[in-house]
């Protein structure tokens, strides 16, 4: 990666699930992370960090996979069936790519989001996302 071409993108998606999904095991952790590093072309830096919830007042799991060029980070509240999603690069990336895989693993019934760039040396641009946006995500082609 050429070090003056890096884009600092930041995609933050929440969402409320779909009811079929029971629980984010490291496995299925894994199996997302692997494929959100197939779609973006991107590499993991270290193994992924994953965990059970500890405080049982937030059931669930989380994960964090650090990549070379920054990181990925998913909560998962059983409870309220939600999801909070966060991938953060240096390089280039296609939202909607990753939007998509999110909904196939965790069929995504409402979601709203943000993408804006991080990059000290522009001005911040913030694009706001939601399902409406991408209504005509479920029709894969």
């Amino acid at each position: 990666m050429n070090m003056s071409k890096l884009v600092h993108l930041h995609l933050a998606v929440n969402a409320k699930i779909g009811p079929d999904f029971r629980e984010l095991t490291r496995e299925k952790a894994q199996e997302f992370v692997n494929e959100l590093m197939r779609i973006t072309d991107m590499k993991p830096l270290g193994p992924l960090t994953w965990s059970d919830a500890v405080d049982l007042d937030f059931p669930g799991q989380s994960f964090v996979q650090m990549i070379t060029t920054s990181h990925c980070s998913l909560h998962y509240f059983s409870d309220t069936r939600e999801i909070y999603f966060d991938l953060y690069s240096c390089k280039s990336f296609e939202p909607q790519k990753v939007i998509e895989l999110l909904d196939r693993f965790f069929d995504l019934q409402e979601w709203h989001g943000m993408l804006y760039n991080r990059a000290q040396d522009q001005k911040p641009k913030l694009k706001e996302l939601s399902s409406k946006m991408f209504a005509k995500m479920k029709n894969y082609s």
